[in-house]
């Protein structure tokens, strides 16, 4: 075209911010010779200053660009040159947005995976007519572009299907969060038309997380991060709607942020969970506060006070701020701590489960007193062990009463028949009923005239009458000066009680044993609150595993659903634009390019073509491993063969590329070969794509196995990425992929009995080596 020429054409500026498709419109256009291109810009802000600089009669616009997107920039190139007819051109296929566009001030809307034939058409038209949406005209095709065709649409229209059927919310953005695509799930969470949501910056459904939504659009510009999650309530539902947003950047191969793919889930129920369970908390500490007789307070395992209650305030004299985080050892004589009798005591309950003592304690003042104390070990659901429990009561009154029971006969008879809540009594030597007061009669049911003169055994269980315990109980009185348990005890009526026993010996004043004086007090109210404190520690656990799980799970889930999601979307629809495109463009114009032109789209429709055959090949490959479907045609089958017919593969795939095989021969393998090919072609696309050439293939055998070998001479695998290497959608995050590759290479070589692993750098292989591991077999 001459430079008169071109004077006279309608000026067109291109804005879009991959670099293959403005080439390829580019040259469309040029090829028309009915516009001429008078600038190029890769994002929103070149966009406005080129409508400065040329007051084109067109521009060319994307939708979704790093920056400032095209709906950001629309109204300012408007305003920058009001005379520019603006097109917005997208990957977007989505009416709402069309509508939305032509609203902000566009002349119409075209779609990039439309026939490139006849834009310079289409774009005239807009300049004479009314704003529309074009239609592209289909150009004649061969049966082979057909069929190719047929398979790309049928994906892409199952990726719409799963898009919009989808049980959870799902929204495209562009990269400064505006909507262009939202399903009708998510319209549902936000009760909102979804056309209505198109063109809405996301931040305004999440008043109450806008800070940390722009800080989460901001960091996913970068490179190394492929997801990140932002929980915040939906504006104008009710009642309010709490929902949980994923957020995960759509690349193209070079890794540059696309556009935004958002998943987003309603955890509305699962946060009323955590509440109820908040309550169930504050109950169970509400209990434990109300109990002022007793000393109730938790333990850390290595006895530092990590709660207190009003009873150990109102006992110990301390407030919950001057103990907690210290030692109960401080509660103690000094004699006893330094006999380190505290830290016996929990070695004894750890062991045992519980410990039970009466002794002297020590008051914040300073003044002792007697304490009956139990401490119970306390462990979570799982069996770890997390603290202890430590009940103690003031019992210095009861020992006051004890030792002037000793000292006068006619004062003990006065203090037990006025005690209602202990059982006290006397029995002789022998164990034999001498007295009985009004506490024993309300707690065991027998009047006095019945009981006295009977064995004290009558009180105990069946089966400890039968092993003598009783009778060990008065022995060790006799022995120690006292004995003390707690234990089942049986009523008159044959009902059992929760006894606190304390058997003392008594012997007149010129030392003889004259017999034993018993007080029992029923404890089984206590018993059962300790009990129902254990059975609350257990249901929180309990509950708090639950909700931990169900939280892994759907973190899990909503991670795999949007990396799948994300990589098809992106894999897909790039590749088919520019591969339709040059096709039609070298069929149709191929003298007319000249040789750079002709370079770049073939360039370019190599790399196209090679991304869809390894996405469909994965793609399939994983969905038949996941549905165990793959099915194996094994057979004896020349190592050296299949490392042959890899080379060969590569040199198709990555020309130019130096790719070596050293094999053993005569080294056979059981194997379908067709699938470990695959396996191996995955190995050598990943050293290429993620190291540096040459790659080097070799096999190495035992007597029972032989092991394949793909080696480069790049860096090697990071210590951050080996340990997920193998896993389904791991990247190195800066070189795009499907991040499927490593993971069916692993799952066939399982499928065939054997292994596939990643050998760190040695001597032998300074960058490491991808091992695959098969069975040895004799040849046919």
């Amino acid at each position: 075209m001459s430079g008169t020429e071109a004077e006279t054409l309608p000026t067109v500026v291109i804005v879009d911010d991959a670099a293959e498709v403005r080439s390829l419109v580019r040259t469309r256009l040029r090829l028309s010779h009915r516009v001429h291109v008078v600038g190029e810009g890769v994002d929103g802000n070149e966009a406005v200053e080129l409508a400065r600089t040329h007051g084109p009669d067109l521009m060319l616009l994307d939708v979704s660009m790093p920056g400032m997107d095209g709906l950001e920039a629309l109204p300012l190139v408007r305003e920058a040159s009001p005379r520019t007819t603006v097109v917005m051109f997208s990957g977007f296929e989505e009416h709402g947005l069309a509508q939305r566009l032509v609203g902000l001030g566009a002349a119409a809307f075209l779609e990039k995976s439309s026939s490139l034939e006849t834009l310079a058409d289409d774009l005239l038209a807009v300049l004479g007519g009314p704003p529309r949406r074009t239609t592209p005209t289909v150009a004649a095709s061969t049966a082979e572009e057909d069929r190719e065709r047929r398979v790309i649409e049928e994906h892409l229209e199952r990726f719409r299907e799963l898009f919009e059927e989808a049980a959870i919310g799902m929204v495209t953005l562009t990269l400064t969060g505006q909507v262009v695509r939202a399903n009708r799930a998510f319209a549902r969470l936000v009760e909102r038309e979804v056309d209505d949501l198109v063109g809405t910056p996301y931040g305004e459904l999440a008043a109450d997380r806008r800070e940390a939504l722009d800080a989460a659009l901001t960091e996913l510009q970068g490179n190394d991060v492929d997801l990140l999650p932002v929980e915040h309530d939906v504006v104008g539902t009710e009642p309010v709607r709490r929902v949980l947003t994923t957020l995960t950047p759509i690349r193209d191969s070079a890794g540059r942020p696309l556009y935004l793919f958002l998943q987003v889930q309603d955890v509305s129920a699962m946060r009323a969970a955590e509440e109820d369970l908040r309550r169930a908390e504050e109950r169970f500490r509400l209990l434990v506060e109300s109990v002022r007789d007793h000393a109730i307070f938790m333990l850390d395992a290595t006895g530092h006070i990590a709660s207190w209650n009003p009873g150990a305030q109102r006992i110990k004299g301390y407030a919950a701020e001057e103990v907690l985080g210290r030692h109960f050892r401080m509660f103690y004589p000094p004699a006893l701590q330094e006999a380190r009798h505290p830290e016996h005591e929990l070695e004894v309950a750890l062991r045992e489960g519980r410990y039970e003592e009466e002794g002297w304690r020590v008051r914040k003042d300073g003044s002792q007193f007697w304490a009956n104390v139990v401490i119970s070990a306390v462990h979570d659901r799982s069996g770890r062990h997390i603290g202890f429990a430590k009940v103690t009561r003031d019992m210095t009154g009861r020992r006051a009463a004890e030792e002037g029971l000793r000292q006068s006969e006619e004062r003990f008879r006065l203090l037990v028949e006025s005690v209602q809540d202990y059982a006290i009594f006397m029995l002789d030597p022998d164990g034999h009923v001498m007295s009985w007061n009004a506490g024993a009669e309300r707690s065991k049911g027998w009047t006095a005239d019945e009981i006295i003169g009977q064995h004290f055994r009558v009180f105990h269980p069946p089966q400890q009458q039968a092993v003598r315990h009783p009778e060990h109980e008065l022995e060790l009185a006799l022995r120690d000066g006292h004995y003390q348990e707690e234990g089942w005890r049986v009523r008159k009526d044959g009902t059992r009680y929760w006894a606190h026993v304390t058997i003392s010996a008594v012997h007149n004043d010129l030392g003889e044993h004259v017999g034993f004086t018993k007080v029992t007090r029923d404890t089984t109210e206590r018993r059962q609150l300790m009990e129902q404190q254990d059975a609350n520690a257990e249901e929180i656990a309990s509950a708090n595993a639950r909700l931990e799980e169900a939280n892994r799970r759907l973190s899990q889930s909503a991670d795999d659903q949007s990396k799948f999601l994300a990589v098809t979307a992106h894999e897909l629809r790039t590749p088919v634009s520019v591969l339709a495109g040059t096709a039609e463009t070298l069929g149709r114009h191929w003298s007319e390019l000249d040789d750079l032109e002709r370079a770049e789209m073939l360039e370019g429709m190599s790399t196209s073509a090679t991304r869809l055959r390894l996405l469909l090949a994965d793609l399939l490959t994983a969905s038949r491993l996941q549905r165990s479907a793959l099915e194996l045609h094994l057979e004896p089958v020349a190592v050296d063969r299949l490392l042959a017919a890899a080379v060969s593969a590569a040199a198709r795939s990555h020309p130019g590329v130096e790719v070596l095989a050293v094999a053993t021969p005569g080294l056979w393998v059981r194997a379908d070969a067709d699938r470990i090919s695959q396996a191996l072609d995955n190995l050598v696309t990943n050293a290429v794509g993620h190291g540096r050439p040459p790659v080097r293939l070799e096999a190495r055998a035992d007597d029972t196995t032989v092991t394949l070998q793909v080696s480069d001479t790049g860096a090697g695998v990071t210590d951050v990425m080996r340990g997920r290497l193998f896993e389904r959608f791991a990247t190195g995050g800066r070189r795009g992929g499907t991040g499927l590759g490593l993971f069916i290479v692993r799952e066939l070589a399982r499928a065939h009995g054997g292994e596939a692993t990643y050998e760190p750098p040695s001597e032998a292989a300074p960058a490491g080596a991808f091992l695959l591991t098969l069975a040895r077999v004799d040849g046919p």
